[in-house]
């Protein structure tokens, strides 16, 4: 008996742990592990939710407003339920979308329940969703290390059916989760249920072998080897488009300091949200406008009038053998390329680690690609201009926080410390 009760209250002590983690006035930061898929180059998080638990991983989107997984295959859970039409929640997740002709219950489709559009963005398939609620699961943090873990109830997503996973996400991959500025996002969801700061900071795997992270909530410290990453962020703002998505005003592009022709009206961004530079983590390279990218490759060639050029690499134009160039922590050493952005001296300097790709042994390409006019943006800064340094999305005061490349410190996003304080 007295067994029996001690095993009670360690269960009611962690149950407590547990809620007040997510209850109290100042509530601890959250942590979501990443990393990048070999296959398809994709960042991918496992969520723990469900009731049982279940781990499930999810791609990881910028330009998505939602978080949308596949109930239709294998969704068992006691604790996931339907909104109905009209519903506070239906509001919450922006939609007044009601099916009203389902042919027998199904685990993404019940009628008199909402519904909104959702779209697998790599595949560019699109179909209405059932607006959903279950249990999702994150661990805390100090920015050091990992803490407790925090149970959020009736959290919103929207359900898909099996057919949307199909194609083009990665192996095992049952949804997307999204981070733009979307009602639902998962930002947006943990600044309302547990009352966390809106603002999140990424740091993306340099490797596919390990483990970045996403910070929620957190100005810092955001620590690597002991190294508070926090402390080396240049600011500039941010501008939401209609779309969610995410811009920052750079005013020019400069190699090795020396500024490069470009139409000034491609790199300012319209009322439509044309032109402008945006990020895109479904890029695995930053996607250029015609015009940018021809200049661009130009450019950097003439700053390496002695070099040999050796055959472009697709979907690359210019490359060059490895052994032309010493290297360095910050990767090969090679002319910068230096973003002027928004603010007094403000400037994103791109590195060799950052601007320059092995694409196959020994052979270095310049880590641009050609986007013609196919995209919205003019500059869209995919995942390998994105890696190994801190972003900090800071959605309060409408500001990117750009850190420096953690490889220049002698660190990774990988060294962040995953084991749980004692």
């Amino acid at each position: 008996m007295a067994s029996l009760t001690i095993l009670f209250l360690a269960f009611l002590s962690l149950s407590y742990d547990t809620y007040l983690s997510h209850s109290e006035s100042n509530p601890k930061p959250l942590v979501l592990p990443i990393r990048q898929d070999a296959a398809t180059n994709l960042l991918v998080a496992n969520i723990d939710g469900r009731t049982p638990l279940v781990s499930t991983g999810f791609v990881v989107d910028l330009t998505t407003l939602h978080l949308w997984a596949n109930c239709e295959t294998n969704y068992k859970s006691t604790t996931f339920n339907q909104p109905k039409c009209g519903s506070p929640q239906c509001k919450e997740a922006n939609t007044s979308y009601c099916f009203n002709n389902c042919q027998g219950a199904r685990p993404f489709c019940h009628t008199n329940t909402c519904g909104r559009l959702l779209e697998n963005l790599v595949s560019h398939q699109s179909t209405i969703g059932e607006v959903s609620q279950d249990v999702v699961n994150f661990r805390s943090t100090n920015g050091l290390n990992l803490g407790p873990t925090v149970q959020i109830p009736n959290f919103l997503f929207t359900c898909a059916p099996s057919a949307l996973v199909d194609l083009g996400l990665p192996k095992g991959v049952q949804g997307v989760v999204g981070l733009a500025q979307g009602s639902i996002a998962l930002q947006n969801q943990l600044g309302s249920r547990v009352r966390l700061k809106p603002i999140f900071t990424m740091c993306i795997p340099s490797t596919t072998s390990g483990n970045g992270l996403i910070f929620f909530g957190s100005y810092g410290p955001y620590s690597f080897s002991g190294i508070d990453a926090s402390k080396n962020l240049i600011y500039t703002p941010i501008i939401i488009s209609p779309f969610g998505e995410y811009y920052i005003n750079v005013k020019s592009i400069k190699i090795n300091q020396k500024s490069i022709p470009i139409k000034k009206t491609l790199l300012s961004i319209s009322k439509i949200s044309t032109g402008g530079t945006t990020f895109n983590t479904l890029l695995p390279y930053t996607v250029l406008e015609g015009s940018i990218f021809k200049t661009l490759i130009s450019s950097y060639a003439n700053e390496l009038p002695k070099l040999s050029k050796v055959k472009p690499i697709s979907p690359f134009g210019l490359c060059y053998e490895s052994k032309s160039f010493p290297h360095s922590p910050l990767g090969p050493i090679v002319p910068s390329i230096d973003l002027e952005l928004e603010g007094q001296g403000k400037v994103w300097t791109i590195f060799g680690t950052n601007s320059m790709v092995e694409a196959q042994p020994g052979v270095l390409c310049l880590a641009f690609v050609n986007g013609g006019s196919e995209y919205r943006a003019s500059v869209n800064v995919g995942t390998y201009q994105m890696k190994n340094l801190p972003l900090q999305f800071d959605l309060s005061q409408l500001r990117l926080g750009i850190g420096y490349p953690l490889s220049g410190l002698r660190t990774r996003c990988e060294d962040f410390n995953f084991s749980v304080a004692a």
